[in-house]
């Protein structure tokens, strides 16, 4: 009975979906326009390297090359293993999806429980320091005291949780290790640049169409809902529609109104969960091999602590930074030229392109012999 009530949910949210593209047809074009802008100048240069690199660590084995003190170390503090500390601290600072994916990818490989796999997702997580710095604080705040406040809260509420998590972590430890050698080769390299080629596919895909989700939600919510916001404290009479855009996908948080440092704390806390944006691109990446639960509980709590942890240090950061909002230099994504991102995606394809008929023609010799 509830799997045909989802399904006739599903079902109906897909026919209400499609008669609001029908019928505001600007609505949809304006945010498909600003996404694929978004995609091309924001998220594939900061992510599509990090991706790489990620993939890179894992299929070369780099992860079993931490010392064996540090690996004593991260045990002692955060119940990790050495070759989970690597994923732990380059998962918050490299980008949203990456540490989920290097996770889904050890655990595929075998060398992690699908269980501890999934604890550590909601730790491994973070916004790329390009996000941060270039979308949140060049284009907010024209200063990068906002953006390394955004950073140390959410790293601190990662490290905070994680010590949270320690003894359950410890008792989910592997236990038998399995050993790995380091080693590398060029073809390590390109099936990770390819692999990373498609994985920035699903992403932008889906950025894309959760943009027109949001915009005709955030539309069709009206304006009793708008009026809300602006009676909370530390909002500064901002309406529901940035907020509530910035739940549903965090780039939107460049919607947020310019120069006010009070709306740092939310803005970091929206920054620590990631969106439901990201939880789709995750579900996409992960293929459904990794419960996304846990991962959300504690992406919640990361929020709240991020919250916590930025309102304390605001009155540190903020010394100094009264500049009026006129003044604000934007050093946000529109500056850029979305020509290298577009040059990228076409190497990658006729990569793609290549190297599959070059798998399709040994696979005929293969047979044919």
């Amino acid at each position: 009975m509830m799997k045909k009530a989802v399904k006739a949910a599903g079902l109906a949210a897909a026919a209400v979906f499609f008669l609001l593209c029908l019928t505001d047809t600007e609505c949809a074009a304006v945010a498909v326009r600003d996404s694929v802008r978004r995609c091309l100048d924001t998220v594939i240069p900061s992510l599509f390297a990090m991706m790489t690199a990620s993939a890179l660590i894992i299929s070369s084995g780099l992860t079993s090359a931490v010392p064996r003190w540090a690996g004593r170390l991260s045990r002692a503090i955060f119940g990790m293993e050495g070759r989970e500390l690597p994923v732990f601290t380059f998962g918050m600072v490299a980008g949203y999806p990456v540490g989920v994916k290097m996770l889904c990818s050890e655990y595929l490989s075998g060398h992690i429980t699908k269980r501890r796999a999934e604890l550590l997702s909601g730790l491994c997580f973070g916004a790329g320091p390009a996000f941060i710095f270039g979308c949140i604080s060049g284009q907010l705040y024209g200063s990068r005291r906002a953006g390394l406040l955004i950073l140390v809260s959410t790293v601190s509420a990662n490290a905070m949780l994680a010590l949270f998590m320690a003894p359950v972590l410890r008792r989910t430890a592997p236990e038998t290790k399995i050993p790995r050698r380091f080693h590398i080769s060029p073809q390590m390299l390109t099936d990770s640049v390819l692999g990373s080629g498609r994985a920035m596919g699903e992403i932008c895909a889906m950025i894309v169409f959760f943009s027109v989700v949001t915009a005709l939600l955030i539309k069709a919510a009206g304006a009793a809902v708008g009026e809300l916001p602006g009676k909370l404290p530390y909002l500064g009479g901002m309406t529901a529609e940035a907020p509530i855009a910035a739940l549903l996908d965090v780039t939107n948080v460049a919607g947020f109104p310019r120069g006010d440092w009070l709306l740092l704390p939310l803005i970091s806390g929206l920054t620590a969960f990631g969106g439901v944006c990201v939880l789709l691109q995750l579900a996409a990446l992960t293929r459904g091999k990794l419960s996304l639960v846990p991962f959300i509980i504690m992406r919640v709590a990361a929020a709240v602590l991020s919250y916590i942890i930025c309102r304390g240090l605001l009155p540190l950061f903020m010394e100094g930074e009264t500049t009026a909002v006129s003044s604000i230099r934007t050093e946000g994504t529109r500056s850029v030229s979305p020509v290298p991102s577009v040059m990228l995606i076409i190497m990658t394809a006729a990569l793609m392109l290549e190297f599959g008929s070059k798998k399709e023609t040994y696979g005929t010799e293969i047979c044919t012999k």
